[in-house]
């Protein structure tokens, strides 16, 4: 009996510290809504989340030189949060980012990583 429970006491911390981990806020890359001004001068139209993601996806890892040492890795949940900002934006900001990546990136980056 009491191995059972402490078992049940290792499953239950293993489970809490699962829970504690995967909780927390995710937080967005800003390099990701520069990316996302590329695919959006690139697609000129809007796109479904599942292709503007795979663009995106494509973006962030041809950016990875062929001799760096620390490769970028695609973040989903940053791609997300660049498709969403960018479906936020109003007709007329959508038709302004996709005019040129300095209108792009004026809409797309936050305030407070400029």
């Amino acid at each position: 009996m009491k191995r059972k429970m402490i078992a049940l006491a290792a499953l239950l911390a293993a489970a809490a510290g699962g829970l504690y981990l995967t909780s927390g806020s995710h937080q967005q890359d800003p390099h990701y809504y520069a990316a996302a001004c590329v695919v959006i001068n690139d697609m000129h139209a809007a796109a479904s989340e599942a292709d503007f993601t795979d663009k995106l996806r494509e973006v962030i890892i041809n950016e990875n030189s062929s001799y760096a040492f620390d490769k970028v890795s695609f973040d989903a949940a940053s791609a997300r949060g660049a498709f969403q900002r960018y479906k936020r934006l109003n007709a007329q900001d959508k038709t302004r980012a996709g005019q040129g990546m300095d209108a792009c990136l004026d809409l797309m980056l936050p305030k407070t990583t400029r």
